[in-house]
C-alpha cells in the first residue's frame, strides 16, 4: 500500500503498461487511502468510485490487448470543483450550484481522459474560489494533512491536501492569485500556474482572465507530463494560448549558466526569518546545478511596485474591473442560467458571508479600473526589464508557514491578503510560476515560488527539476 501511495504518476503508469501491477489495484489503494483519511481532512466534495472502477478495468483491458496507452495510463487522479466531468456534480463550493451535474467533459476533463487518467474525485473549494480558507456551506472545512489546526491555503486546498496526504500523485487546482501555489506550498508539493490560455477553461467553473487551471504533484516530472496532455488550443476558450512548448522533452536540460534572482522579501514584505532562511538557503543550491543566484536589485525602482499592502487597491481595481469593463467573459457565463442564479435576489442569503460582501461592493468604475490598467502595464515594464537579464524571479510562495485557523469566519493569515503577496504579481502579469518544496519549518513545509517569462513553463519546470535533484522533498506527512 505505502508502495503506490507515495509512487509518482509517471512510476505508476510505467508500472501499469509492463503489467507489474493492475489499474485495478492501484485505483483500489487509492480509494482506501482515501477512506482512511477523508474523516480527518474534508478535502473532497464528490468521491467517484464507481466510475473510477470501471475506468480501472477498461485502462486493463487496453494494456492487456495491446492497445495503445496514454502518458497518464491508469492513473488516479483527483480534479478541483471547478472543471466539469460528464454526470458529476459541479458546485464551485456552491449552494447555488448543489444540483448542477454537467452533460459533457470539460476540455481539461476530456484530455486527461485521453490520456488514461482515471478521476477519483473532486475536491473541496472555498465558493466561488474567492477567499483564503477552503470553507464553504456544503460541508466541512478542509484541514492541512501535515497538521489539521491548519489550513491547507486556498482555493486549491482540497487538492493540495489530498495529494499531500497520498491519495493520488498528481492533481488539479486552479490559480486566480497564487491558488495553486499557496496550497502548494502550505502542503509540501509543487504546484504549477501555467500562462493564462496555456490550458483552456472551456467547461469549467473559471472565470478569471489573469488565471489558469493546473497541476499539483509531488514530482515534478509529473507536471510536465500534465503540462504535456493539458496544453494547446481547443478553438472555443477566447484566450490567446502561447507558443507551444515541449515540457516534458526539456525536463532534463538542467540550469547551467540562467541566472536568477532572489528576494526574500520583495524588500518590504514581513517574512517570517526561519521561512525565508529555509528558502533561501534552497533556492542558493541552485548554483550547485551551474546557475548564478543574485540577490534581487532594488535599485530599478521595483520597491514602491511591490509594496503590495499600499497598491493592493490597483490590483483590486483590476481584477474587479476584468469582469465589469474587460473583455474576456468567462466560458461559463455564455449560460444566462449560472448568471441567473448569481444574480437571483433569493439566492443572496445562500451565499457565504465574504461573497454576499462582495456582491455588495459598488462596481468599479471605468476610470479607477483604466488606471489600475495603467499601473497593471508599468509593474510589467519593470519586470521585463529583468528578464532581459535574469532567467527567474525567486522568492518564497508564502511569509509564513501555513496558519492556524481561527474560530469563526475570520482570516487566518497575519495580515490582509499576506498569503498572496508573493503571488498575485505573476497573475496580474500573466506569467508562469511555480511552488517548490523548499523543506520544513517547525514541521511545516515552505514553499520557493519560481517565476519565469512569460509562456516559458518549460523554463520553469526544468528549474524545479534541477532543484529536485540537488534537493528531493521525501518528507510526508504523518495522518
Amino acid at each position: 500500500m505505502d508502495d503506490l501511495i507515495w509512487a509518482p504518476a509517471w512510476q505508476v503508469r510505467e508500472r501499469i503498461v509492463s503489467g507489474e501491477i493492475s489499474a485495478v489495484e492501484v485505483v483500489e489503494a487509492a480509494l482506501a487511502r482515501l477512506a482512511a483519511v477523508e474523516p480527518k481532512l474534508h478535502a473532497f466534495r464528490t468521491v467517484c468510485a464507481d466510475q473510477a472502477r470501471a475506468a480501472a478495468r477498461q485502462a486493463d483491458e487496453m494494456v492487456k490487448n495491446g492497445l495503445p496507452h496514454g502518458p497518464l495510463q491508469g492513473v488516479p487522479m483527483v480534479l478541483k470543483d471547478e472543471p466539469w466531468v460528464a454526470g458529476v456534480p459541479a458546485t464551485g463550493g456552491s449552494l447555488l450550484f448543489e444540483d448542477f451535474v454537467p452533460a459533457q467533459d470539460g476540455t481539461l476533463t476530456a484530455r486527461l481522459r485521453a490520456a488514461g487518467a482515471i478521476i477519483i474525485g473532486m475536491t473541496n473549494v472555498p465558493e466561488f474560489y474567492t477567499w483564503s480558507r477552503t470553507a464553504n456551506r456544503l460541508g466541512p472545512e478542509t484541514l492541512n494533512p501535515w497538521d489539521t489546526r491548519r489550513s491547507p491555503g486556498a482555493s486549491s486546498g482540497g487538492t493540495g491536501a489530498a495529494v499531500a496526504a497520498g491519495v493520488a500523485p498528481l492533481g488539479i487546482g486552479s490559480d486566480g492569485g497564487g491558488s495553486i501555489r499557496i496550497p502548494s506550498a502550505a502542503c509540501g508539493l509543487v504546484g504549477l500556474f501555467p500562462t493564462p490560455g496555456r490550458i483552456p477553461d472551456t467547461g469549467s467553473f473559471s472565470y478569471a482572465r489573469v488565471g489558469s487551471m493546473g497541476p499539483m504533484a509531488r514530482d515534478v516530472r509529473d507536471l510536465a507530463i500534465a503540462m504535456d496532455v493539458l496544453s494547446g488550443p481547443d478553438g472555443i476558450d477566447p484566450r490567446p494560448c502561447p507558443p507551444a512548448r515541449e515540457f516534458t522533452a526539456s525536463l532534463e536540460d538542467g540550469v547551467v549558466g540562467m541566472r536568477f534572482l532572489w528576494s526574500p522579501d520583495y524588500g518590504h514584505i514581513d517574512v517570517d526569518p526561519a521561512v525565508a532562511v529555509q528558502v533561501g538557503s534552497t533556492a542558493a543550491r541552485l548554483s550547485e546545478a551551474g546557475a548564478v543566484v543574485e540577490d534581487f536589485v532594488l535599485e530599478m525602482g521595483l520597491k514602491t511596485a511591490f509594496r503590495i499592502e499600499e497598491s493592493w487597491p490597483w490590483f483590486v481595481n483590476f481584477l474587479r474591473g476584468e469582469s465589469a469593463h474587460g473583455n474576456f467573459p468567462p466560458c461559463f457565463t455564455n449560460s444566462p442560467d449560472f448568471v441567473e442564479r448569481c444574480l437571483a435576489p433569493e439566492n443572496f442569503p445562500r451565499l457565504m458571508e465574504y461573497n454576499q460582501a462582495g456582491m455588495k461592493t459598488p462596481p468599479v468604475s471605468r476610470e479607477d479600473y483604466e488606471a489600475a490598467v495603467k499601473w497593471v502595464a508599468e509593474l510589467g515594464h519593470k519586470i521585463d526589464a529583468l528578464f532581459e537579464q535574469y532567467d527567474a524571479i525567486l522568492s518564497p510562495t508564502l511569509p509564513v508557514v501555513a496558519p492556524l485557523l481561527p474560530d469563526g469566519m475570520a482570516d487566518p493569515y497575519p495580515s490582509f491578503c499576506c498569503g498572496t503577496y508573493f503571488t498575485a504579481i505573476a497573475n496580474l502579469l500573466m506569467l508562469p510560476a511555480l511552488s517548490f518544496p523548499a523543506g520544513l519549518v517547525n514541521g511545516m513545509p515552505v514553499g520557493l515560488q519560481i517565476m519565469g517569462r512569460h509562456g516559458r513553463e518549460d523554463q520553469v519546470l526544468r528549474i524545479a527539476r534541477a532543484l529536485e535533484r540537488i534537493q528531493p522533498f521525501d518528507a510526508h506527512p504523518d495522518v
